[in-house]
């Protein structure tokens, strides 16, 4: 079950410069313990909902940055952590991160290894037939370029630049039909470059052999906390998708919880501020799809 507009993203976010440190993925193998008694919060949850009473567990393959990765002192952190614990909060629980396999993420779930899902599993119609959503976020694509490049500001400007990307993925079948839009209007084409790897791509943008790269906005994020003030995003996103918390089928009170909370964090501005810190406003889920 791929994860990402790109088959190699968690290799291009350690090669962009970020320097991570290696965890045996095991299922089950959860963050320490919160404190014991979390304080009420404001959407309850029916005693026996959870595999543990007071504590919700998310299986999460906790490697991808900014979503979910671990800080030196082998804590989970990243956007989707914070939000996660942000919902636990609202339902007046613990949080506790099983970090799992992403190939054997909803497997874990239906066996109740965790209560939920929360490792940007994107929504499919096929993976709507197995587990339950509740959506929170988008992925993307965007566009890199230079800090200081003002040509480009959308994909309306791409034509007869040169654009690098990764073979197979969704952006650089994006920048094709665009390089088309301007060969068919009578203007030059886009000249992609493509790379088997998403690093390499980005490494002609940093070495100036193309005006533009293509990526996920999550990479594209990433890629900009670690070298800030190097790149800026061109334009707005594109090829979005929903990203949701996944449930087992027909747990209509976690499912109605876990909602609840949700627009109970947005409304506090606790949704907007966490994107914001990860760069990821847009991926923001009240934004046009």
């Amino acid at each position: 079950m791929a994860r990402s507009h790109s088959p190699s993203r968690r290799a291009a976010y350690v090669l962009a410069g970020s320097v991570i440190t290696t965890v045996v993925a095991l299922a089950g193998c959860g963050s320490p313990a919160a404190p014991s008694a979390p304080a009420p919060g404001s959407v309850t949850v029916p005693e026996g909902t959870l595999v543990q009473d007071g504590q919700i567990t998310y299986c999460s393959d906790i490697s991808a940055p900014p979503l979910t990765f671990y800080d030196a002192a082998q804590t989970p952190v990243g956007a989707e952590i914070e939000l996660g614990n942000a919902l636990a909060a609202e339902l007046g629980v613990r949080a506790n991160w099983a970090n799992t396999s992403f190939n054997g993420i909803i497997p874990a779930l239906q066996a109740r290894q965790c209560d939920a899902i929360m490792s940007q599993l994107y929504i499919k119609p096929e993976r709507e037939v197995v587990v339950d959503f509740v959506p929170y976020m988008y992925a993307s694509n965007t566009l890199v370029v230079a800090s200081g490049n003002t040509a480009i500001n959308g994909v309306d400007d791409l034509c007869g630049t040169k654009a690098a990307g990764q073979t197979g993925t969704t952006v650089v079948g994006y920048l094709t039909d665009q390089s088309a839009k301007c060969t068919a209007a009578g203007r030059p084409a886009v000249d992609i470059r493509q790379f088997t790897k998403d690093s390499d791509a980005l490494q002609q943008l940093r070495l100036g052999l193309v005006d533009c790269y293509g990526t996920t906005l999550e990479t594209a994020a990433y890629v900009m906390t670690q070298q800030p003030g190097t790149f800026r995003l061109a334009g707005e996103p594109f090829n979005r998708i929903k990203v949701g918390i996944a449930l087992r089928k027909g747990e209509q009170a976690l499912h109605g919880a876990l909602t609840e909370a949700l627009a109970a964090v947005q409304k506090k501005g606790m949704y907007t501020a966490i994107l914001a810190k990860w760069n990821l406003t847009g991926d923001d889920i009240s934004l046009a799809g």
